[in-house]
């Protein structure tokens, strides 16, 4: 049977349409077509390799945090010596500090007396052991009828004169104080009396009181300060002259002349007589 040509089209485009119909998924899925992952399993290892690296790592950063709050001693220290903030610096808690103040109290001898103080930390104790030095025991021999100890005073140190390792010897003066006495005297020019070892930072009045039996003053090596002839920047160096004291007194010397008489320093309206006293075994005219 003949199509006319009007059917003939209708045939075409019915055909057209179902071969577009057929096509258009693939192409569809030509164009949006997303890869399936694929897993390699060496990628897979190494991957599993770097969380067990990070895991121990993490293990390793919680181990040193742990250590990181104690401090070590930078030098030999006598643990008798230490305040509650020096304790606390080195790591411990104010708890803690308190408790081993309370046992320095009694007198700590060796590492085993600190060793024995049941707050204090083992880590802390491993780092600065061997940081620590002990006040030396008194020797002591037996009378002549046995029947009681004395006590043998070895030492005595004229603390004007005296090096850092005659002060150590001293029962209670470790190195710091050792060295903080000596720093003193330096910037005094010598000590005229054992109470100007109060005015060391920390030094305190049962310190002094505690070895006032091994120390001795000479006066002959205390170092003056010549007053006519200092300038103003020295003066003011020295832990009795302020500026304005120091200033007061080369004003004079500039206006005056040289001073004739170490009192006449006292003509300073800064300068009471209580100073007065406390500044004449320093200075000199010539």
């Amino acid at each position: 049977m003949d199509l006319s040509k009007r059917n003939r089209r209708a045939l075409f485009g019915l055909v057209f349409i179902l071969l577009f119909i057929a096509v258009l998924p693939r192409v569809v899925n030509a164009l949006y077509t997303s890869e399936v992952p694929r897993v390699s399993f060496t990628k897979l290892k190494e991957a599993h390799k770097e969380l067990v690296a990070i895991k121990k790592e993490k293990k390793k950063s919680k181990k040193r945090n742990s250590t990181s709050k104690f401090k070590k001693l930078t030098q030999k220290l006598d643990p008798n010596e230490f305040l509650l903030d020096d304790w606390m610096r080195m790591g411990l808690s104010k708890k803690q500090a308190d408790i081993v103040l309370n046992f320095s109290v009694r007198g700590l001898k060796s590492n085993d007396d600190l060793k024995k103080i049941f707050v204090f930390p083992e880590k802390l104790f491993d780092l600065i052991k061997d940081s620590l030095v002990y006040p030396v025991e008194k020797d002591y021999q037996l009378s002549k009828d046995r029947s009681e100890e004395k006590p043998i005073l070895k030492l005595v140190v004229e603390i004007n004169s005296a090096t850092q390792v005659d002060l150590e010897k001293i029962p209670g003066i470790g190195p710091y104080f050792a060295n903080k006495i000596i720093e003193y005297r330096i910037k005094l020019g010598g000590f005229v009396s054992k109470n100007q070892l109060l005015e060391i930072w920390k030094f305190d009045t049962e310190k002094l009181s505690s070895i006032d039996k091994y120390i001795i003053l000479d006066d002959s090596f205390i170092s003056k300060i010549n007053v006519n002839s200092i300038s103003f920047d020295d003066l003011k160096d020295h832990p009795y002259f302020s500026y304005k004291v120091a200033n007061s007194i080369v004003k004079m010397r500039e206006v005056s002349g040289s001073y004739e008489n170490v009192n006449e320093i006292g003509k300073s309206m800064l300068i009471n007589d209580e100073l007065l006293d406390k500044l004449t075994p320093y200075i000199s005219i010539k």
